[in-house]
């Protein structure tokens, strides 16, 4: 055979198994992107802001618990005794602004103008006395001098009392109630409650134990606000947008998936974390994607799951 046929042949035979690959390449129905992550949960650190001995610990690890429901109670004798010493100084305080707002009793005013009237009277006799030379001007003055003050106090008795005295009896049992408020939000705290619904992680504590000020006493987690953290390849973050939803498959639960939604992306790329491994190795760098589940009792915080997201957005 003529060589020049035979290299037609091989050419053409190339050519078509060229054809063939790529038309099988291109009915391929593409995977989607496809990343690993561990469910978490958020947790919640729980203390004192005024810190004391342990007096009860009505709970333990793995308790589930109720927002508002109580951990831990401390010793609050102190307080409770500071509580009553001050309960005495606003109530002190409440009578002092009553006293000062009503001014002086009817009694008081109706005595000074007894004095007041009485002193006029002897000023004036003592007047008539020493026109007729019986009297010394120095006594009539010292009576002038009795009457006219009897007669001022008269006159500030029938005022009542200054706006300034008014307003300093009302600053002062602000002060005293803002100090009894204090004290008693401080007993409040002596009590340290579960903020949201959620399960003790942890909790060291047993009665007689000191517990510092603002130092954490437990810790809550909530599994109602579930979230799994995976790593997108750079070259496959264009396949990621927020509000994506997004299949979730637990290695506990095979044949169900679970709805989730992009609910962030990272905004700068992070080389991979030696913790985390992607399902494509041929990126270095990465992007952070946190993944939002509807809350649900099957899921617990810890299980391995893969998130396989959508070609199509």
């Amino acid at each position: 055979m003529n060589r020049n046929v035979v290299k037609a042949l091989v050419v053409s035979s190339l050519v078509l198994g060229s054809g063939a690959v790529l038309r099988a390449h291109q009915g391929k129905e593409p995977k989607g992107l496809r990343a690993a992550g561990t469910i978490e949960a958020k947790d919640v650190s729980v203390g004192s802001l005024v810190g004391g001995r342990v007096a009860a610990v009505h709970v333990a690890e793995g308790d589930a618990v109720a927002k508002g429901q109580p951990l831990v109670t401390l010793e609050a004798d102190f307080l409770n005794h500071a509580i009553g010493e001050q309960l005495g100084r606003v109530a002190e305080a409440r009578a002092q602004l009553a006293l000062v707002t009503r001014g002086p009793r009817s009694e008081e005013r109706a005595r000074a103008r007894v004095d007041w009237e009485n002193a006029e009277s002897e000023r004036q006799r003592f007047e008539a006395l020493r026109a007729r030379g019986i009297v010394s001007a120095q006594q009539v003055d010292s009576l002038r001098t009795s009457a006219e003050t009897k007669r001022q106090l008269l006159v500030q008795l029938e005022n009542g009392s200054r706006g300034e005295e008014i307003a300093a009896a009302t600053a002062a049992l602000s002060r005293e109630e803002s100090r009894l408020a204090y004290l008693e939000r401080q007993r409040e705290e002596s009590t340290v409650r579960a903020p949201a619904d959620g399960i003790v992680e942890t909790l060291d504590l047993r009665p007689g134990d000191l517990v510092s000020p603002n130092q954490p006493a437990a810790s809550i987690l909530e599994p109602s606000q579930l979230w799994v953290r995976v790593y997108v390849p750079e070259t496959e973050l264009g396949h990621v947008s927020v509000g994506q939803s997004v299949d979730v498959a637990i290695d506990t639960f095979p044949n169900r998936a679970f709805a989730a939604r992009v609910v962030e992306i990272g905004t700068r790329a992070e080389y991979t974390p030696r913790n985390v491994q992607t399902l494509d190795q041929r990126s270095d760098t990465v992007f952070s994607v946190k993944l939002a589940f509807e809350p649900t009792k099957a899921l617990k915080p810890g299980m391995a799951a893969i998130a396989t997201f959508g070609r199509a957005l």
